[in-house]
This record gives C-alpha cells, sequence and structure tokens, in this order.
C-alpha cells in the first residue's frame, strides 16, 4: 500500500489580514463619523478609508486567488508532487542531486534559527527549486519529510 502525505497551503495570513483592515475601517468611519463629521457621506473622501480600502481589495483579491489555486504537496513513496487546481508537476526522488536547508536570517542574538526554505537541485533544471515550508500547514513535519529526503539521498550518493 503506497503512503500519501498531503501537505496544504496555508490561506490563514491572508485572512487574518483582511480582518484586521476590515475591522481598522469599520472602527475608524464609527468614531469619526460619531464625533468629528457631521455626514457618513464625507468620509469616502478620507485618505485614510480609501488607503485601508486598498488595502482590503488587495488582500481579498490575494486571497481568492489563493484559494482558486489551491496548492498542495503530495509526498509519495518515490515522488514529491507540487500541484495546484491548473496543473502539477511531479518530482522524481532519483531527480533530486541535493537538498540544501536556509535558516531565517538573526536579527538579534537568540533569534530566528528554524528552518524557512528548503532548496532543492533538480538534474534537469539550472537553478534550485525553492519551497518555502512556511506557506504550509505542519510545516515542522513538512520540514522532516525533506530532512528524511536528504538522508536518504546522501546515502545513495555515498554508495
Amino acid at each position: 500500500m503506497e503512503q500519501v502525505r498531503i501537505y496544504k497551503y496555508k490561506l490563514d495570513f491572508y485572512y487574518k489580514s483582511l480582518i484586521v483592515y476590515m475591522l481598522f475601517l469599520i472602527v475608524y468611519a464609527i468614531i469619526t463619523g460619531a464625533f468629528f463629521s457631521k455626514q457618513y457621506s464625507d468620509l469616502y473622501k478620507a485618505p485614510i478609508i480609501i488607503i485601508s480600502s486598498l488595502f482590503i481589495l488587495y488582500y481579498l483579491v490575494v486571497l481568492l486567488v489563493n484559494m482558486m489555486r489551491a496548492k498542495e504537496m503530495i509526498f509519495n513513496t518515490d515522488r514529491i508532487i507540487i500541484k495546484n487546481r491548473f496543473g502539477h508537476r511531479e518530482i522524481l526522488f532519483s531527480d533530486i542531486i541535493g537538498i540544501r536547508f536556509s535558516r531565517e536570517r538573526k536579527h538579534r542574538a537568540g533569534e530566528g534559527s528554524h528552518i524557512r526554505r528548503v532548496k532543492l537541485k533538480l538534474r534537469d533544471r539550472k537553478r534550485y527549486l525553492r519551497i518555502r515550508l512556511s506557506e504550509f500547514w505542519d510545516d515542522n513535519r513538512l520540514f522532516q519529510e525533506f530532512r528524511n529526503l536528504a538522508k536518504e539521498i546522501n546515502t545513495k550518493a555515498n554508495a
């Protein structure tokens, strides 16, 4: 029986950003309309309303586009499948030459030591294929998948 592990793309950042900007817009409109403006119809001319509306519109479009794409990363016993709604790419384990892990840059002492990106060197590709682990649900388990794969590739290369 083939064991399949599926990792779905996270959208919670876009949801949270959208909610924060909407709450800001609502609270600002209520406070400004109640205390400083004679009519609510004057509010749409305020620059803060326009800017926050643009942010809301931007995050709404980005959220909808990413929901339509429905990105997933699927690990099979012999391959990785990176797919979205419009297509997929299969990467055989035998086509992977090397795996590199990059860490977060440290801004202060004691910060930022977790893995953020995985770079896959493939036979048919000149540049590395970069995968940002934080974009997928259960990124720690996904990191373990890549770590195990790296060990497997290193043992095959040394043999």
